[in-house]
């Protein structure tokens, strides 16, 4: 709890107009009791990859559990698609998300409640998801500052639809998979755009 406050603490920083980066914070005789539990733990078993790195020497590392692969339907439109898999919340990197879609020639379906405000994605041009959420997804999107069960993008993986995500997410290097630092929109645009470009010339 103690390392999820630094990191959405260095989130509020970034977006200090944010009404959710600061909203809740864990009492702090919580954090020390947690804390000194830790630090007495032999092993930390875990598959979230980030959560092992910060316990070097203790961490027991599983493999996620990869879902039974569905394949999605294609892209009918003329617009590539980029698929937000999680609620519109400054922890899960929509501002990050935005800034990087800025001039972007793609659709967004931006799934979950607008926790943001309504209007957090206008200027962004907004599809509406398929029958399945990966229909149609040319590109799963989740820079995450906290994230703990990433079930929607080892399932786009297992799909076969790239994914560009960061190490809070928990999923260790594999194929598909794009991992970028938490926060640096610049390097999310980037990533965004090589995947892109990449599946243009596939297609």
């Amino acid at each position: 709890m103690g390392e999820l406050h630094a990191r959405l603490d260095a989130a509020a920083r970034l977006h200090p107009g944010s009404p959710t980066l600061a909203d809740f914070r864990a009492d702090e005789a919580l954090l020390r009791d947690e804390a000194e539990a830790l630090a007495h733990a032999r092993r930390i078993v875990t598959p979230h990859r980030d959560v092992a790195a910060l316990f070097p020497g203790r961490a027991e590392v599983l493999d996620w559990t990869m879902p039974a692969p569905r394949a999605p339907r294609p892209n009918a439109g003329p617009l590539p698609r980029i698929v937000f898999p999680g609620p519109t919340a400054g922890r899960k990197g929509a501002y990050e998300l935005r800034e990087a879609l800025a001039g972007v020639d793609a659709e967004l379906v931006a799934m979950g409640s607008r926790l943001e405000g309504a209007g957090f994605w206008d200027g962004v041009r907004l599809a509406a998801p398929g029958e399945h959420w990966l229909d149609g997804a040319d590109l799963v999107v989740f820079p995450a500052f906290v994230d703990s069960q990433p079930r929607r993008l080892l399932a786009a993986l297992a799909a076969g639809v790239p994914v560009i995500a960061t190490p809070a997410c928990g999923i260790g290097p594999r194929e598909g998979l794009t991992l970028v630092p938490a926060g640096d929109a610049a390097a999310l645009r980037h990533a965004m755009l090589a995947a892109l470009e990449s599946r243009a010339v596939a297609a």
